[in-house]
């Protein structure tokens, strides 16, 4: 059953991935893997963003909170551990990159 909770995660992760650049390149009337590495990147670094504890946004709210109130906050360590959706975005990014640099190897 966590076996098939995870694969549901991964192809829910790439449909999602995959459908941003297909949406991106159908607008843009370029082809999918021009944008395929940056829908990755940026897909990654969303998930990493809201996945981790402790960081920028953290600090600024409890800041915020102990500038209105008065109550020192306690600090949160930074913390962050990687997910599947994670790791299947950073995944498809650095495969992407991959076919990317093939494809366009001519250029450099």
């Amino acid at each position: 059953m966590f076996k098939i909770k995870k694969l549901i995660t991964i192809v829910i992760t790439l449909v999602v991935l995959a459908g941003l650049n297909y949406v991106l390149t159908y607008y843009t009337h370029t082809k999918f893997l021009d944008y395929s590495f940056f829908v990755g990147m940026v897909v990654t670094i969303i998930i990493w963003f809201f996945t981790s504890k402790g960081g920028y946004s953290s600090r600024s709210l409890d800041m915020t909170v102990q500038g209105s109130t008065g109550i020192k906050m306690d600090a949160q360590k930074y913390e962050f551990s990687p997910n599947i959706a994670f790791l299947t975005s950073l995944a498809y990014t650095i495969i992407t990159l991959g076919v990317m640099l093939y494809q366009y190897r001519s250029y450099f």
